[in-house]
Order: C-alpha cells, then sequence, then structure tokens
C-alpha cells in the first residue's frame, strides 16, 4: 500500500511514497523526472537513487531498493520464532525515488540506521474506552473476544444469542406473564470502539488477558473514613495496599502517627474500565399496603381505641424496566401498572373522653426530678420489683395517672405505701413514703400530690420505691413512664 506526498530533495520537488511491509514489501516505481531532457540518449544519462526516511527522520540513500526490502524481511524473521501467531510487520517505511545525472548513494551507511532504528511491529485491534487506548490485540476478532467473554461474566451465552437474533428480526416482542422477566439488551457503560493501530509486539494481549484487565479494572484513589480500632496497617491491608504505599498516598503520614475515627486517608481502591449494563423487564404482582385513618370518639374513654374497618392489603399487577451495571441494579423504573384489587383503609376510633378515674395509659414521673439510683432486677439475691427515685429537687410524690386509691397505709418493708389502680388495666405502687396524703376510695388525677418521699420500711435512704402491674403483671417502668 502507497500513500503519495511531496518532499523537496535537494533543487528538485520529489515524489513520497509510503511504504508498509508485511512480509512481502511492495515497491515504489520512480516517476521519470525529465528536467526539461527530452531526447531518449538524454535519459539514459540519469541514473535513480532511493532516499531512505523513518517517520521523519532521514536513513540515508540507496541505489536499489530491493535493499530494503532485504532488511526488513531479515527483521521480521527475527521476530518469528518470538512472537509465532501475531500479525507482524515492520514501522512504515518512505522511499522517495530521484533521478540523478551523477547518483550519490551509500547503501551500508543507510542500512546500518535503519537496521538500528526500524522496528517489528503489529498492526494490532487497539480498544478504546472514551476514546481511551486501554489495550491492542492481534486482530479484531480477538478484541471482539474479549468484549463478548467480559459480557458472558455477568449474563449467560443463551441470553445473548436471544439479543443478537431478536435485533436480526426486528420482530416485536411476546408479552409477559405474571412472574416472568427477561433481559432486552446487553451493551456498555462506556463508549467502546474498536481501531486500527501498530505496535510494539510486547503490548499485544491475549483475549483471556483481555478479560482479567476489563474485570480488574484500573487504579482510583479513594477517600477511607477512619473506623473505630482501625490500624494504618490493617487499613492498608484492607485495600490491597503495604504500609509504604499508604503513606506515599498520604504525605505528613508517618508509621508512628496517631489517627482518630471519623479521619479521612487517601487510598486507591480497583475501578473498572467499563461496566456490563443489562436492560430488563419484569411484570410481577405485589402488594398495595393499607393505609389507616384514626378518628377521634368522645364516647369512647381516653387511652382506648377500636377498630372500626380492618384493613386490608390490595394487589397489583406492575411491570419494571430494570437498569443492572455488573450484575448490580441501579435503577428500577414502573412501565405500566394495573390495579387488581383495591386496598380497603383501616378505621379506627381513638377516645377522647376524660373520666376522673380511669388513667390515659401514658404515666408521669411521679416526683420532682430525681435520678433512678436502682433499676428493676435482681438485687442483693432477690428481685428488686421497681424503680427507686432518689434525689428530688422537692420531696413531693405525685400520682403516676388519673385513677383511685386502692390502699394507702404501712405496709411492712414498703414502709409508708400507696396502690393507685388506675381502672384501665394498669396499677402503681408507691413506697417509702414519709407522710400519705389521700385515703382508700379517693379519686386522685396525674400530677396530684398523694405524699412526701422517706425512708419508711426497710429502706437505706430517702427515695422513691416505684412500680408497675400491667393486669396483675409486673413490668418495667420504663417502659410506661412518658419520654
Amino acid at each position: 500500500m502507497f500513500k503519495r506526498s511531496n518532499r523537496l530533495v535537494g533543487n528538485h520537488l520529489i515524489k513520497k511514497y509510503s511504504f508498509i511491509n508485511k512480509f512481502t514489501m511492495g515497491i515504489a516505481l520512480a516517476t521519470t523526472l525529465t528536467l526539461g531532457v527530452e531526447s531518449a540518449s538524454a535519459e539514459t544519462s540519469f541514473s535513480t537513487v532511493y532516499h531512505i526516511y523513518l517517520g521523519e527522520d532521514y536513513m540515508g540513500t540507496v541505489d536499489n531498493e530491493v535493499l530494503i526490502d532485504d532488511l526488513s524481511k531479515k527483521k521480521l524473521e527475527e521476530q518469528k520464532a518470538t512472537y509465532k501467531n501475531l500479525n507482524l510487520t515492520v514501522e512504515d517505511i518512505e522511499i522517495i525515488p530521484e533521478q540523478m545525472f551523477r547518483p550519490v548513494f551509500n547503501n551500508n551507511e543507510t542500512l546500518l540506521n535503519l537496521d538500528k532504528e526500524l522496528d517489528v511491529v503489529v498492526e494490532s485491534t487497539e480498544l478504546m474506552i472514551n476514546d481511551q487506548s486501554v489495550a491492542n490485540f492481534n486482530s479484531k476478532a480477538d478484541a471482539e473476544s474479549v468484549l463478548t467473554e467480559y459480557k458472558l461474566q455477568y449474563v449467560t451465552k443463551d441470553v445473548l444469542n436471544d439479543i443478537e437474533a431478536r435485533q436480526a428480526t426486528n420482530l416485536p416482542l411476546d408479552s409477559l406473564k405474571e412472574g416472568q422477566s427477561r433481559i432486552l439488551d446487553v451493551t456498555f457503560s462506556e463508549k467502546v470502539s474498536l481501531e486500527t493501530k501498530k505496535v510494539s509486539p510486547d503490548k499485544v494481549l491475549t483475549v483471556d488477558q483481555g478479560v482479567i484487565l476489563l474485570k480488574k479494572g484500573t487504579l482510583e484513589e479513594k477517600k477511607y473514613m477512619i473506623q473505630e480500632n482501625d490500624v494504618l496497617g490493617s487499613i492498608a491491608s484492607k485495600h490491597n495496599l503495604t504500609l509504604e504505599q499508604l503513606l506515599d498516598l498520604n504525605p505528613g503520614l508517618k508509621k508512628d502517627t496517631v489517627i482518630k475515627p471519623g479521619e479521612e486517608l487517601t487510598v486507591t481502591v480497583l475501578k473498572p474500565y467499563v461496566k456490563v449494563s443489562e436492560k430488563q423487564e419484569m411484570l410481577k404482582k405485589e402488594s398495595i399496603s393499607f393505609e389507616t385513618e384514626v378518628k377521634e370518639d368522645s364516647s369512647l374513654p381516653k387511652g382506648e381505641q377500636k377498630i372500626t374497618q380492618k384493613g386490608v392489603d390490595g394487589e397489583r399487577l406492575v411491570k419494571y424496566v430494570i437498569h443492572k451495571e455488573n450484575s448490580s441494579e441501579v435503577k428500577r423504573e414502573t412501565a405500566s401498572e394495573e390495579i387488581l384489587k383495591e386496598p380497603v383503609k383501616e378505621i379506627i376510633l381513638k377516645g377522647t373522653k376524660i373520666i376522673p378515674s380511669r388513667g390515659t395509659g401514658s404515666l408521669a414521673w411521679p416526683a420532682v426530678g430525681g435520678y433512678i439510683s436502682s433499676g428493676l432486677g435482681q438485687r442483693w439475691g432477690k428481685l428488686h420489683k421497681g424503680i427507686d427515685i432518689a434525689r428530688p429537687s422537692d420531696r413531693t410524690i405525685k400520682a403516676a395517672d388519673n385513677g383511685t386509691v386502692e390502699s394507702a397505709g404501712f405496709n411492712g418493708g414498703y414502709g409508708n405505701k400507696v396502690v393507685i389502680n388506675h381502672n384501665n388495666g394498669l396499677k402503681t405502687i408507691y413506697a417509702h413514703l414519709d407522710s400519705i396524703s389521700v385515703s382508700v376510695g379517693q379519686v386522685v388525677s396525674q400530677g396530684q400530690k398523694i405524699g412526701v418521699m422517706g425512708t419508711t420500711g426497710h429502706s437505706t435512704g430517702v427515695h422513691l420505691h416505684f412500680e408497675v402491674y400491667d393486669n396483675g403483671n409486673l413490668k418495667n417502668p420504663m417502659d410506661y413512664l412518658k419520654k
């Protein structure tokens, strides 16, 4: 193959030929330069020489272009054993013929220069991603095989065959049935293209090497937030780095630097050159959650609820279009939706009627400030049935909720004790009181004073012992007290 251009040699504008060798090298035919000489006898007095260029570099002049052909063949033969199955050739050589009356040439010097500079190359297929070179392969078929094999890491051969057959026929798809899904297309997340380029044979990858390269990707700097118990060595290991590499990525960081949770370090992670993109559609039946409507009812006591209409979930048939990259879902779109059964709303009546002797169901803190000095659980070899509240700002004890005083008086280890029945299943007990301010049968409201904190009964100091029972079962007061 020859490409013609012009180059000025001496005082003559010489036609220039691009010489490309693929084992058998074409020779450019010299165009006879008349130079104003018209007679046949004058023309025979001229000889042809050949100026040799490698790129823009002048190698010299020879009197026989076959010498260049022989040198190229020799260099190719030397590389055949090393690169047996590659499409070997040599770099482009430019041979510029010139007819001269007194020819000047230097065969030996030209061949020495060319032998030193001329490289054997491969006319490869270059894989480009977003117009950036990623790898070179011996043929277009090899490059296309790499792309296909990379897709097969995430989808099956049958899927690719089905897509190819569908695109070839361009027939409409059958309707999906409930529970079915199918892959509509498999492409790449980035622009992928193939170009022809001559490269050194050692840069040419096999199909297997190309697939591994695409799967592995390239290193990209990322930020890592230091976690609790992290050390520099573990962070480096987690990101496949040596400690020295981690330090190089973070100037100012040393082996003995103290790192703290929440700080950031620069690390490297592998980022794929390109991802396999799948477009999938799915038809599935889904439930539609029912809504809940709460209505206030003044005829129901506060704290009570009543369901007047039970909620029922609905059903719908949805077609989704799902987008995946390397098998991970990145986006889901609803293409169509059919309601099969409407949901039924659940309606709840919430009581608002206040009954002085009936509790609201939510307990208020029974002291003025203070803190919990002892909780519910085992203590001193036996069960401590409530919580102890000590060091209040005021020793007043208050009813935790509305209710009726069920008992009030001295009760052994409890000392002065008050029991309030809240008439909604809950009862509360207040013990170790210094004095009691209510009597049995009295209706009390939430927050009303019922006594004064003390240390009567089995008590090691001034505090309130507070217990809660729900339908006769001991409960943790902390689950009922207002937050």
